[in-house]
């Protein structure tokens, strides 16, 4: 069988699960995998790895010929802006279509269930997705026909992690984290969870792996808490820093976009007990002998000081995180189920052909994918700037100082991003420079 993946790029968590699938599929069941970027590769450690085992990666020039070679291809689909344009302009070929969703789909970016019915199959990389409360139920029971978990974990192999070894002393009690340090991605309460487990704890000390954020470091140092917190930047070997910690704690916003959430996976793996709050995808990857639910900062910090208080069940619970991640995800596993959606798909008699309709301009694209609270607020905003006047104008900056987060990033499919990456939209660079000025 032969496999096109269509990705924006090879960056991060993508990277890994995109070059995992092709590389363990190659290896394990003998298909061909070839990998079309439609943009030029910001980093190119995945792309360097992919072709050191022999899967072909290549920038796509437009050349229908990869979509003739295709027997299946899998688009990878995170509401990246230029993965709309793609899609509006789908070439045609005889292969079979299959989506594989990097983003919940629930919380912004929203999967649309028009997106998923262009496609012959569908992939998610979290359970939690079939949830989706933007179908009707008609639409939830078409998607559980044709879709698929296939986890965006690539080649991970938690039996090969190094494990921690309980042996506490004295010292301060580290409640590690890895992963996105901004309010788009952690809980937008994080400090006042943290203060509650210092009251209880005062030996607690948080140690945050990952790109600095100015804006948390900030919130912490004005609760006056900078002094339990250490902020390490980027590290390279993130499984050696995390036999440092001794719990992970997993404040995420309830609206995140995650989904296999690798950090949660190789936390578990190197044995370490989670706490961490009862939403999103986080409820399908905890198991109950392996760490704790919570739902409020007094309940996160009587879970913390109840493993402070007790390591031998803190170790307990650490070795049985580790078992259960061994035994449920296997990368195997994982792309032999890719393997089976593919073949599904390839063996479909309808196939569904040409573009994928989520409007005709960027600015439609862009609201295409929220649900129907933020897609009625920027809609408004646009309302308010067709008035062309300065009333108009601060209307439209009220009504954007109230939207999430997620949509000032830089990139992750922000507002802000799509504007950037369609200059040519009179929208969306209208609102981007209320937003930049706000």
């Amino acid at each position: 069988m032969n496999v096109l993946h269509i990705t924006v790029h090879l960056g991060g968590g993508v990277g890994k699960a995109i070059a995992g699938i092709a590389i363990q599929g190659q290896q394990d069941a003998g298909d061909r995998h070839r990998i079309l970027l439609l943009d030029a590769p910001e980093k190119d450690g995945w792309v360097r790895y992919c072709l050191e085992n022999q899967v072909s990666v290549a920038q796509w020039d437009g050349s229908p010929e990869p979509f003739s070679w295709a027997d299946v291809v899998v688009v990878s689909w995170w509401n990246h802006p230029v993965m709309a344009r793609f899609l509006a302009h789908f070439p045609p070929g005889p292969a079979a279509r299959v989506l594989w969703c990097h983003a919940n789909g629930i919380y912004y970016p929203v999967l649309p269930f028009r997106l998923v019915d262009a496609f012959d199959r569908v992939l998610f990389t979290t359970p939690y997705s079939f949830q989706n409360p933007a179908w009707s139920e008609a639409e939830r029971q078409a998607v559980r026909g044709a879709a698929s978990v296939v986890y965006g974990m690539g080649q991970f192999r938690p039996a090969d992690l190094p494990h921690k070894q309980y042996a506490r002393s004295g010292g301060p009690f580290v409640v590690g984290y890895v992963g996105t340090l901004n309010f788009g991605k952690i809980h937008p309460e994080f400090v006042s969870y943290c203060r509650a487990a210092c009251e209880r704890i005062p030996e607690v000390r948080f140690v945050l792996v990952g790109d600095r954020d100015p804006g948390l470091e900030q919130a912490v140092r004005e609760a006056g808490l900078l002094r339990h917190f250490v902020f390490t930047g980027f590290v390279q070997d993130i499984p050696a820093r995390m036999l440092d910690f001794d719990v992970f704690g997993y404040l995420l916003n309830p609206t995140h976009y995650g989904t296999t959430e690798n950090a949660l996976l190789e936390a578990m793996a190197c044995g370490l007990p989670v706490v961490a709050l009862r939403q999103n995808v986080e409820q399908f990857m905890v198991p109950p002998e392996g760490g704790f639910l919570v739902d409020g900062p007094w309940e996160y910090a009587e879970r913390l000081s109840y493993l402070f208080h007790h390591p031998e069940v803190c170790a307990e619970m650490g070795r049985a995180a580790r078992d259960h991640v061994i035994s449920t995800y296997d990368a195997a596993r994982n792309a032999a189920e890719f393997r089976r959606t593919c073949m599904s798909a390839a063996g479909s008699t309808a196939r569904k052909k040409g573009p994928v309709a989520l409007g005709r301009t960027p600015w439609e694209w862009f609201l295409a994918c929220l649900n129907a609270e933020d897609r009625a607020r920027f809609q408004a905003v646009e309302q308010a700037l067709s008035s062309s006047t300065p009333a108009g104008r601060e209307q439209a900056a009220t009504l954007l100082r109230g939207c999430p987060p997620i949509f000032r990033e830089r990139r992750k499919s922000s507002l802000l991003h799509f504007a950037d990456t369609y200059p040519e939209d009179a929208i969306l660079k209208s609102i981007a420079q209320i937003m930049r000025q706000e």
